[in-house]
């Protein structure tokens, strides 16, 4: 099967997919709005999966215009023509409706699929009138349309139109994500997500301070990784709040750093006000990690309350704190929480099963 990916070359999401499709068999080809780093077009290479690229990141930056980044991308269209006449792909498959969809959509290409994302969903169409009108174009114009979550999958058939959205979870690797042997010295509360304002990260800082100052618990740590727009600020807090002993910041790291940092959480927080799905908090389940989470979004499809963790509303750094501090008394109970967290992605977000729900939907099309 010739398949044509609409898709980031540099996400890691893309990078899976690509690499679990040629192993199954698939002749791949890539379109990147963004030209690939040199590890990563490696990667592809070593695959023999050719990517054309319309190396469009450092105009899009230069403008900081989401308006204006849109017309760029739509500029990328006849080179999109040109490479689909070459190719002659049997399906293509955008991911992300808000950039790419709208290429397939102008395209008008048949069969499509769409894959929606959280920020389709959640930021675009919110932005103006515009970008509601054109993300309901893109959605029900696809042939097919895929959600990550039944939250968003609701979403897409309540408001756009839709009859039909298929549910295809991001899945886990679960040989790779696996729990630690070592036995952990010190008890670590984390989270893995870009510093920015809608993941909480500034609430967990203030359970920090509740915790450690006015519950006398000195030896808890918190750690946060990831990098963002907001991470000297939250530096700056957790220096005002003397907590530089208990909260430590890593800023970037590399991806194939990721489990390791999983593996020295005792739990995993994502306390965000807005999240489609939540892969982060599987591939901590997959660790052995109970996760507390907001009730927002998809976040429920994945962490189940009082079994694999626990569910708080977001904003609520007291509720927070209470959750960690009932772990933090009862070993016992975090240990049972994160054996049935990974029992559940072994169960139900294993990647190789949520691989076949794919592949299920590109072969309606190839009969």
């Amino acid at each position: 099967m010739n398949l044509l990916l609409l898709s980031d070359a540099n996400s890691i999401h893309t990078q899976k997919w690509v690499f679990s499709l040629v192993k199954r068999g698939f002749n791949l080809r890539l379109f990147s709005l963004f030209k690939p780093n040199k590890p990563v077009y490696k990667i592809y290479n070593n695959l023999g999966v050719k990517i054309y690229s319309a190396d469009l990141r450092q105009k899009v930056w230069n403008l900081r215009n989401p308006n204006i980044s849109k017309v760029l991308y739509i500029s990328t269209l006849p080179k999109l023509k040109r490479i689909v006449k070459e190719f002659s792909p049997d399906i293509i498959h955008a991911h992300y409706a808000s950039s790419y969809g709208i290429l397939s959509y102008l395209l008008q290409f048949k069969p499509t699929i769409i894959s929606v994302w959280g920020s389709d969903l959640y930021d675009f169409p919110n932005r103006n009138i515009f970008n509601k009108w054109i993300l309901m174009k893109v959605i029900k114009s696809a042939d097919s349309v895929c959600s990550t979550s039944n939250a968003m999958r609701e979403i897409i058939l309540n408001n756009y139109n839709r009859e039909e959205c298929y549910l295809t979870p991001f899945g886990v690797d679960i040989d790779k994500f696996i729990p630690s042997e070592i036995n952990r010295e010190t008890f670590t509360v984390g989270t893995i997500k870009s510093i920015e304002s809608h993941n909480g990260i500034d609430v967990i800082i203030d359970a920090a301070k509740i915790l450690v100052h006015d519950m006398n618990l000195s030896n808890i740590q918190f750690l946060i990784v990831g990098k963002g727009s907001l991470l000297e600020k939250m530096k700056e807090k957790y220096r005002k709040l003397n907590l530089n002993k208990n909260v430590t910041f890593t800023g970037h790291i590399l991806h194939e750093e990721i489990v390791k940092y999983f593996q020295r959480l005792s739990i995993f927080i994502a306390i965000s006000t807005q999240e489609s799905f939540g892969v982060s908090i599987l591939e901590a389940a997959s660790c052995g990690i109970p996760a507390i989470t907001s009730n927002v979004g998809g976040l429920p499809e994945v962490n189940m309350n009082l079994k694999t963790g626990y569910i708080i509303e977001a904003n609520n750094e007291k509720k927070l704190s209470e959750k960690i501090l009932k772990l933090y008394n009862n070993d016992k109970l975090r240990k049972e929480m994160g054996k049935k967290a990974r029992e559940r992605v072994v169960e139900k977000f294993e990647w190789n099963q949520n691989l076949e729900k794919m592949i299920s939907i590109y072969s309606k099309y190839t009969k």
